[in-house]
């Protein structure tokens, strides 16, 4: 038998039915994009943060993620948000596989400084000057001095200097299908997290190489504390190659046990050449970086961002725990679907700030009191063929 509803009834039921479909509707609205991650119980995903960032979601981002907007401090603009901690770890893996993470991996990477100010004041001390005798520029001129029985000490303090590090900005454009963002959001979230992850590991191994320092962090290459080594002629390349790579070894800064081989790749076929008499100074496949290379014991890496082999700088010996970075804590990620419009297109820009410098300002003066003698934690070739 049919029930025949009240009037009272009806709206009743009705105005449940709604509330069942808004809440549903809510639940859909910000539940977590598709995501190779295990899914959280709030549907939290580096998919579903890109598109609170999309959608401007400001509540889920402050909420869910604790994001905040990052803010520009040149131009007081407001900037885009920033990326939750959780997922700046995850792009960080993914330029694993690049030059970069694989010298820190390896233990012989630069120095990495995290500030969350605009910027970072280090001591440091000055290894520049002819030490005395007694002592050495590796300690900034400390030395004991032999005293007599109840006569005064003399003095001997070590110098400081004061290095400044301000974080640079350094942007990712990337755009996107409006389709591909509505259609395939795990693709796009493993693209995205793919592009930028590896597109930084390289920022930081091109300005660590050859940064200008107007702008963007101060390379090795040129840098007025490398010493240029010329190259040796008037023998065989094999020869001559050799006896460059030896003078290079005896420049390099004493005592630098996690220096490190940094190569164009066309130096590879050469330098494999290499040999003391019968001996080779190249070993393959060895516990080492890249190719798994050594040259005179020492481990190899190779770089596209070097210069080309007849130019200076594209065969460095380096010692990078004498080079730092400062890096501006926290990534930053905004969203447009004005800027290509008209191609059916959105653009994501995904932001760094990173400052990063050798930390001595010229070679080092050995306290054999010649005066003239120097060697340095960064050693490069001079042009030549």
């Amino acid at each position: 038998m049919d029930v025949v509803l009240n009037q009272a009834e009806l709206a009743a039921e009705i105005a449940a039915r709604l509330r069942d479909e808004v809440a549903a509707a809510v639940k859909a609205q910000n539940v977590g994009v598709a995501t190779n991650a295990p899914a959280a119980e709030d549907g939290a995903s580096f998919g579903d943060f890109l598109k609170c960032v999309a959608t401007n979601d400001v509540r889920r981002l402050r909420a869910v993620y604790k994001s905040s907007k990052a803010l520009d401090e040149t131009t007081g603009a407001g900037g885009g948000f920033l990326v939750p901690t959780q997922f700046e770890q995850r792009i960080r893996e993914v330029g694993a596989p690049m030059l970069f993470d694989q010298l820190v991996a390896a233990g012989r990477g630069p120095l990495m400084l995290r500030t969350n100010a605009a910027e970072l004041a280090l001591p440091v001390l000055e290894q520049d000057q002819a030490p005395n005798i007694e002592s050495s520029a590796l300690i900034g001129g400390v030395r004991l001095i032999w005293r007599e029985q109840s006569a005064d000490v003399a003095e001997s303090e070590p110098k400081f200097e004061q290095r400044i590090f301000r974080p640079h900005a350094a942007d990712a454009y990337v755009a996107a299908s409006t389709e591909l963002i509505t259609d395939a959001p795990q693709a796009l979230e493993d693209t995205l997290v793919n592009l930028f992850g590896r597109a930084y590991a390289v920022l930081k191994a091109r300005v660590m190489l050859r940064g200008t320092g107007v702008g963007q962090p101060r390379g090795i290459v040129g840098h007025p504390a490398a010493i240029g080594v010329a190259r040796v002629t008037g023998g065989t390349q094999v020869e001559n190659d050799t006896n460059t790579i030896l003078q290079m070894i005896q420049r390099l800064l004493p005592g630098s046990a996690t220096a490190v081989w940094i190569a164009h790749p066309f130096w590879r076929a050469r330098l494999m050449a290499t040999r003391l008499g019968e001996t080779l100074l190249y070993t393959v496949n060895g516990q080492s970086l890249v190719y798994g290379d050594t040259l005179a014991g020492i481990p190899i890496a190779y770089s596209e961002h070097l210069p080309a082999v007849t130019d200076a700088g594209s065969l460095i010996l380096a010692d990078l725990s004498y080079y730092v970075f400062v890096e501006r804590a926290g990534f930053s990620v905004a969203f447009s679907e004005h800027v290509r419009f008209l191609k059916r297109q959105s653009v994501w820009l995904f932001g760094v700030r990173i400052d990063g410098a050798p930390l001595v300002n010229a070679p080092l003066i050995l306290a054999d009191g010649a005066g003239t003698n120097t060697v340095s934690p960064f050693v490069e070739i001079a042009a030549g063929t």
